[in-house]
């Protein structure tokens, strides 16, 4: 009962039906109890009567006569039962007269069985009564009856009123409860705000802190009870922030500080190589190759560092220098770019007016190139790449889309974290680092846009929208 109703409303419900049922239980009993009680008061005047009765009627005729007599209430019936068993019968109306019951009612009168209890019978057109063999008369039983009717009528009175006055105390019940579970459940109103402000805080980057905590006006009830243990988990998630932060800070700067160091061995070893290659020295075929691998893997170590040292600085939230860029001629470039780097490929691209954002021009070009390069690694030659830029009153979307073989599903949750690769074997092959998907996203993410992927079998979308800049 009351299954997935809210809290408050049940609390409610179950007040305002546990007040009705009791309501009800009570009157029900109530008007059992005044209807037996009226019902015993009928009886004794029912005896009482027959007794005054049989006392007028000493010394008279037929028992219709005695009528007259005193004590005698009107509506009181009086029937004779003779050994044929027949009914003769006749009863005061409103008008203190008697009047004859007609055949039809007179078969209501039972003819038999009376003794000395008291029996309820109903005569049609007349009604309920009470009644009992209170004599004899020339070798008849003398039949006395008293009405029922006031007492019915009463009862129904007082249901109807007992009635009313439940409805009204469930009324009551409803607004008092309500203002009651109101008070009641404010501690848990002030947890579910708070839950709700929690959970809409960026708690995975930024140094933002849980500060967030539940006022406990009561703390040794139920609800402030659950309050400081809710406060109390608080407390143990903010301290893991804490330690979260601190760690991925000192990872951060471990991250920054070793990439600017090695930024200058890997330029030296590259620049040697380069020096050494260029001498037109005599070197045999294993020692020249040998200087190759090692000019290439530095160009290649190079790289990786720039991209640590990036990924470190939007960590950090370092701004960029933003200026006004056209993503339609910067889309134009990277294609360009990407049809020399991947010539067994087909190169797609549509664009459009007004597409202009304000963005740092190197670093959105760098999103851009990063995607080509991902669709011209991850699929093989002949694959179709589009590129289309499109514009929304309140922002431009670039959209790299390819009809290559699609993203495995194991992959696609961590497609943006860094170092993730679909294809290991692949990577080293082409020199894939599986940082140029999580640089993409870091930068969106600086620039205010959002990043989505969707791919299938024959078709991968990779969907950036960035705030479009209204110029002019």
């Amino acid at each position: 009962m009351f299954t997935g109703w809210p809290l408050r409303k049940r609390l409610i419900a179950s007040s305002a039906a546990l007040t009705a049922a009791a309501g009800l239980a009570i009157g029900g009993a109530t008007m059992v109890g005044v209807r037996v009680y009226m019902v015993g008061q009928l009886d004794e005047e029912l005896i009482s009567a027959a007794q005054r009765f049989n006392a007028a009627g000493q010394g008279r005729g037929e028992f219709g006569d005695r009528l007259a007599g005193p004590g005698i209430t009107v509506g009181t019936v009086l029937a004779a039962v003779d050994g044929n068993n027949e009914v003769t019968a006749v009863y005061l109306d409103n008008r203190a007269a008697a009047q004859t019951f007609s055949p039809a009612q007179l078969r209501d009168i039972p003819a038999t069985g009376w003794g000395t209890g008291i029996r309820d019978v109903r005569i049609r057109e007349s009604g309920a009564y009470r009644m009992a063999a209170v004599g004899t008369s020339r070798g008849a039983t003398i039949v006395m009856g008293l009405p029922t009717n006031t007492i019915d009528r009463l009862v129904s009175r007082i249901g109807g009123f007992l009635l009313a006055l439940i409805i009204g105390v469930v009324a009551v019940v409803v607004f008092a409860g309500r203002k009651g579970v109101d008070i009641a459940l404010r501690p848990l109103e002030r947890m579910r705000e708070t839950a709700q402000r929690v959970s809409g805080m960026n708690l995975a980057v930024g140094d933002a802190a849980l500060t967030e905590r539940v006022v406990v006006d009561e703390p040794d009830t139920e609800a402030g009870q659950l309050g400081r243990a809710f406060n109390h988990m608080l407390d143990n998630v903010d301290e893991a922030l804490t330690v979260r932060r601190n760690s991925e800070a000192k990872v951060r700067q471990f991250v920054a500080d070793a990439s600017h160091e090695l930024r200058t061995p890997l330029t030296a070893i590259r620049g040697y190589s380069e020096l050494t290659r260029s001498q037109n020295m005599d070197m045999s075929p294993d020692l020249r190759h040998s200087l190759d691998r090692i000019e290439s893997e530095s160009i290649r170590m190079t790289a990786l560092v720039e991209d640590l040292l990036l990924l470190a600085r939007l960590d950090e939230g370092r701004d960029f220098a933003l200026t006004p860029v056209d993503l339609s001629t910067l889309a134009k470039d990277a294609v360009a770019d990407a049809m020399v780097a991947g010539p067994t490929h087909t190169w797609k691209i549509k664009t459009a007016r007004g597409a202009t954002i304000l963005a740092d021009r190197d670093r959105f070009y760098q999103v851009l190139v990063n995607l080509l390069a991902n669709a011209r690694t991850h699929t093989p030659a002949g694959t179709i790449v589009s590129t289309s830029v499109e514009v929304t009153p309140e922002s431009v979307v670039v959209t790299v889309a390819d009809n290559g073989p699609g993203i495995p599903d194991e992959i696609r949750g961590s497609l943006f974290e860094r170092f993730a690769r679909a294809d290991t074997s692949r990577a080293r092959a082409t020199g894939s680092t599986g940082l140029g998907l999580a640089i993409v996203e870091g930068l969106v993410r600086a620039h205010k846009g959002t990043i989505v992927v969707e791919s299938a079998p024959g078709n991968t979308r990779f969907v950036v929208a960035i705030p479009r800049l209204i110029v002019g």
